[in-house]
């Protein structure tokens, strides 16, 4: 039994002994709701048992986009920069890459592209076919050349864990936090905000790399205000993280990027 299986089998014997799961009932991002927030949530709530009534099926159809000539349609200008959840992260990816130029457009400012600091990990990638566990395998660290690097660079973040190479923003753009860096700070996974700014510098391959990214929360919980800042905007740091990245042929690179 290879060190993974054994992993795997006390993994199993650990869930067993939970008794007791228990679903978060109350939405930490949304204090306040209306009447139809509160008809989605009890219907959301319901899709888990696997217990919709009539009635959740019924408002859940009149959320419809274009059913009717009453119902909304995706191209009214409310929904024109909101969020989208997709089958997919190769779709999100392209949706995103679409709507950062469609902003840029819609309010007159030129976007400005940063991008990571990729280094190579010195971890072998396992690219075998055979599905096997295996152990990671030190090696010496071999430097990322200029074609493998604007290879990563213009990857989709699919293929790097949704960590871009090159992120495109512009002030005032719609975004979301991924990670839950500072819940004291509403700085939690899936809270949206806009750009507030930035701190860069010129990375060690002569191109723009971010420092920090200010961001201005959106309807937060609770009111945020660090000194020195305006009144709901926090900072999001660079992070180095390992990454393994899929290559265009399908092999596989593992590197450290420092990335917001």
């Amino acid at each position: 039994m290879t060190p993974r299986q054994q992993e795997s089998t006390i993994g199993k014997l650990l869930w067993q002994q939970i008794t007791t799961v228990v679903i978060l009932k109350e939405n930490m991002r949304q204090r306040s709701q209306t009447p139809e927030d509160a008809k989605l949530r009890t219907a959301l709530e319901n899709m888990r048992y696997g217990a919709c009534t009539p009635a959740d099926i019924a408002f859940l159809r009149t959320l419809q986009a274009g059913v009717t000539s009453t119902a909304k349609h995706i191209y009214e200008a409310t929904f024109r920069h909101v969020s989208i959840i997709t089958a997919w992260n190769a779709q999100k990816d392209r949706i995103n890459e679409l709507g950062c130029l469609r902003f840029a457009k819609d309010v007159g400012y030129d976007l400005t592209h940063f991008y990571s600091i990729d280094s190579d990990s010195g971890i072998e990638a396992n690219n075998s076919n055979k599905k096997r566990a295996s152990l990671k395998k030190k090696r010496k660290n071999r430097p990322l050349t200029e074609h493998m690097r604007n290879t990563l660079w213009n990857s989709s973040p699919c293929t790097s864990d949704h960590i871009p190479g090159r992120l495109s923003l512009c002030l005032g753009m719609p975004v979301m936090i991924r990670h839950n860096d500072a819940t004291e700070l509403c700085i939690t996974k899936g809270q949206e905000g806009f750009v507030a700014g930035w701190d860069s510098c010129i990375g060690p391959h002569n191109k723009e790399v971010l420092n920090t990214l200010f961001v201005e929360l959106h309807n937060p919980p609770k009111d945020i205000q660090i000194p020195g800042l305006p009144l709901n905007v926090v900072p999001i740091p660079r992070t180095t993280t390992t990454v393994k990245c899929l290559l265009p042929n399908d092999s596989t690179r593992t590197i450290h990027r420092e990335q917001v």
